[in-house]
């Protein structure tokens, strides 16, 4: 959940570049983000993510709303929520943390830092972890 398109279009073409287990998917602001989440209007249709890159400064609704509603919801809060974010203040740091965020990554600049901390978290949230199982999939074996 991403509102800037350079660091959006960056990510994606570092994340068709990996071996993803599943779709990469954009929204640009809190609403739409929201909306995914809750499979409303143009996304009725939308699997349930598995895990949730999540900006802190979207337009309209802030990141922070975003992640405190969906970690609020039963059937939303397994969701491994990380917060990518160009803030280093210690007070979106801690926020993040108290409304569940799972972990929070500073978002560097486009270029080779970026791709490092890509590879990073599909290193560790794709390989190492376990993911909560959803709806739309089965364990792997």
């Amino acid at each position: 959940m991403e509102d800037s398109d350079p660091d959006a279009e960056a990510l994606m073409r570092i994340a068709k570049r990996m071996p993803l287990p599943v779709p990469v998917v954009r929204v640009r602001d809190g609403e739409n983000a929201l909306d995914y989440l809750y499979q409303r209007g143009g996304y009725a249709d939308a699997e349930r993510p598995v895990l949730i890159l999540l900006d802190l400064h979207m337009p309209g609704i802030g990141g922070r709303e975003v992640l405190a509603t969906l970690k609020a919801d039963p059937a939303l809060r397994s969701i491994p929520v990380i917060i990518f974010s160009s803030s280093v203040e210690v007070e979106d740091v801690d926020g993040a943390y108290a409304d569940g965020a799972n972990s929070y990554l500073f978002k560097p600049e486009v270029g080779p830092q970026l791709q490092a901390t890509a590879e990073a978290l599909h290193a560790f949230w794709f390989k190492a972890a376990r993911l909560p199982v959803s709806q739309a999939q089965e364990p792997e074996a």
